[in-house]
Order: C-alpha cells, then sequence, then structure tokens
C-alpha cells in the first residue's frame, strides 16, 4: 500500500506557535510524526475535516480536539486525499465541473427571484389578511406617528372646509362603502405637491390639504378616497408595507421599537408601492363606490387626469414618493376609460404650460385652485 508523506506545520489550538511535522496518509489514516519521525497522533481521514481548495493556498486539516495541520502543498494533499479514497468537497467538485456550477448559481438566482415576485407577495397577502384588526390598526398608528413627525404638517384647512369635505365623503361612503370602517384625517405636504390622499394600515385615509382645495366642489375628491377606501377594504397597505419593508420592519412600526425614527421612514414609506394588480382593483373599486352613491363613474378618470398633472408637475423637482401620485397612471387612465360608466372616448384636458400649478399654492394661503391645462384642473367637455 502507497504511502504519501508531506511536510506541514502543526497548531495544537493551545498556543499560537507552529511545531514543523510530517503527515503520512495511508489506509484511510493519517498520521503525524516530527521530522525525525517520533510519533505524534493518528487519526482516522473520515473524522478529520479540510479546508477547500484556493488556488496555491496552503490548506487546512482539522483534527480531533481543535489543533490544525497546515499542509503547503495543497495540490500534493488533495492528490493523496483522492488517492485514500476521502471524496473532494463540494467546492473542489463544482470547481472541477464549471458548467454544473453555473447551472446552480442560475438556478438560485431563478429561485430568488420567483420568491420575490411570487412567494413574496403571496406570504405578505396571507400574513395582511390574518392580521388582527387591533393589530392593523396599530400598524397604521405607527407609520402615522412617523409620517407626522418627519413628512407632514398639521392641516391648513379651516373647520369649515374639514367639516364640508367630511360631510362629502361621509356621504357617498354610506351608499357606496358602506361595510367599509375608515378614519379621515386632513394634513398638509411638510413639502412638494400636495394634491393627493393615501390609506394607511387600518383604515385610516389621509387627505392632503391640496386635494380638498383643488377639488372641494367636485365629485374627484370623492372618487380618489373612494380609490382608497379601495385599498383599505383589500387592505392593500398592510400587505405592500409587509412585502417591500419586510416583516421585521413592519413589527417595528407595529410596537414602536425603532433605535431611531428617522431611519424607519423608509420602512413605513414602502407601503405606499402598490402593485399594478393593487391599483387596478382599487381603480375598480372607486368606480363601483362612485355608482353605488348615485354618482357618475367619469369623476374617477377625471381624478387620475388631474393625479397626472401633479405628476408632470413634479418631474420638474424631486419629489418624495408619498407626496407623488401612483404609478402607471396612463395604464390606469386607459383601464377606468374602458370600465362600464365612463366614457370610452374621454381624453384627458391638454397638459399646461411648464410650470403652471396643477393644485393650489399652500404658501399663500388661498383657497382656490391652481391650474392644470387652460387655467383649471383637468375638467372633460362635458358629463
Amino acid at each position: 500500500m502507497s504511502e504519501t508523506v508531506l511536510e506541514g506545520l502543526l497548531f495544537d489550538g493551545r498556543s499560537a506557535a507552529a511545531t514543523p511535522v510530517r503527515i503520512a496518509i495511508a489506509g484511510g489514516v493519517l498520521t503525524i510524526t516530527t521530522p525525525d519521525g517520533a510519533l505524534l497522533s493518528e487519526h482516522g481521514l473520515a473524522r478529520l475535516t479540510v479546508t477547500e481548495a484556493f488556488a496555491t493556498a496552503p490548506r487546512q486539516i482539522g483534527l480531533p480536539g481543535g489543533g490544525v495541520v497546515e499542509v503547503p502543498d495543497g495540490a500534493a494533499l488533495a492528490a493523496a486525499l483522492s488517492a485514500a479514497g476521502r471524496r473532494p468537497g463540494l467546492v473542489d467538485w463544482l470547481e472541477a465541473r464549471w458548467r454544473t456550477a453555473l447551472a446552480a448559481v442560475v438556478v438560485c438566482v431563478a429561485v430568488i427571484v420567483a420568491a420575490y415576485l411570487y412567494g413574496l407577495p403571496a406570504a405578505a397577502g396571507w400574513i395582511a389578511r390574518t392580521l388582527p384588526a387591533s393589530a392593523e390598526r396599530r400598524l397604521g398608528d405607527g407609520v402615522l406617528e412617523l409620517l407626522d413627525g418627519h413628512v407632514l404638517r398639521p392641516t391648513a384647512l379651516s373647520e369649515e372646509e374639514q367639516r364640508a369635505a367630511q360631510e362629502r365623503i361621509d356621504e357617498a361612503a354610506r351608499l357606496g362603502a358602506p361595510a367599509v370602517k375608515y378614519r379621515l384625517l386632513f394634513r398638509s405636504a411638510g413639502f412638494g405637491p400636495s394634491m393627493n390622499a393615501f390609506a394607511l394600515p387600518g383604515g385610516t385615509v389621509v387627505v392632503l390639504d391640496g386635494l380638498v382645495r383643488g377639488t372641494a366642489s367636485d365629485d374627484r375628491l370623492v372618487a380618489i378616497v373612494g380609490h382608497e377606501l379601495g385599498h383599505v377594504a383589500r387592505r392593500h397597505s398592510a400587505q405592500a408595507l409587509l412585502k417591500s419593508a419586510g416583516v421585521g420592519a413592519a413589527a417595528s412600526l407595529l410596537w414602536g421599537d425603532f433605535s431611531g425614527q428617522a431611519a424607519a421612514i423608509p420602512a413605513a414609506l414602502a407601503m405606499f408601492d402598490y402593485s399594478r394588480d393593487a391599483e387596478r382593483e382599487a381603480d375598480e373599486d372607486a368606480v363601483r363606490f362612485l355608482r353605488a352613491a348615485g354618482r357618475s363613474a367619469l369623476p374617477m378618470a377625471e381624478a387620475l387626469c388631474l393625479l397626472q398633472c401633479v405628476e408632470r408637475e413634479a418631474s420638474l423637482g424631486a419629489m418624495p414618493r408619498l407626496l407623488s401620485t401612483h404609478p402607471k397612471l396612463a395604464e390606469r387612465i386607459q383601464h377606468v376609460r374602458e370600465l362600464r360608466g365612463v366614457d370610452p372616448s374621454y381624453r384627458c384636458p391638454e397638459p399646461a404650460p411648464a410650470g403652471s400649478p396643477c393644485g393650489p399654492d399652500e404658501d399663500d394661503g388661498d383657497d382656490e385652485p391652481g391650474t392644470c391645462g387652460a387655467g383649471e384642473a383637468p375638467r372633460p367637455s362635458g358629463d
């Protein structure tokens, strides 16, 4: 039986001192001796760990009890182990079969992508659907506290403006969404345009001042809030938060365990990145909401045109996602036009000249709506 003898350094695991040794591999046994042949120890190969080969770097043999033998000639050690019947490690095996390694990488990437695109949304949806209502409300309260502290300001609307908007929305909700429990709050945007509204987990709908002042006399406000009530009823906000920010961030919002409140803002804003399907469902809910409330469905298309105008204005400068309109507006407008009750020939008004405001300028305290198009927020030529 052939025996391979290699030079090495023994580290006993108790000190940093290195002892020159010789190792011999034969018959499934590793024998360690001093350079002059004195036996130090013997070990079965099955009980040893061997580091993977990496170019010309030395390899280490882990011994029972914590000792290590470092072998400078890694290639010779690999040959000796192979001759003794020890199979190579996974890394060695893959390095010798690069096509297999490449295929494994492709499979891993595909699994990760599939988990993100399908597994994560499915898991987030299941958790959101089974989340107790009280927990969902606490989650929404946590998000609101963060936004109030860093992004939003107290409303500048008068009590009369708030009451009029609340009554208009409540009247429509009693007919259009009687089963949806919600709480309406008014806030002012800390910076940037404010022609928007958004739903939080647990049923809170925040309406920004600019939207109230820009749509107070028509049903576009009702349409936009109806869209947000669709998100509330379907628990889209909790689902989006769980998907984008993760269960850990959601738990922190739920129990208020943040080491730094400002660092948690991205987790809170992540919930406003709704999927295409979620936006489509909420748009359809808004159209049904308007019709059930005895109103025309056309204001939903008009409202999306208004938001598109705001988005066009916002593109002139940086704008946080919370204050921006929802994505894919052109696609959503097309979908709403195809729904029953909306004239499919309806088109958004021509865009305003660059720099023309779509909504009111909150800094001047003027209650009058701004412009979008020819001096007013977008409206159709007829109902």
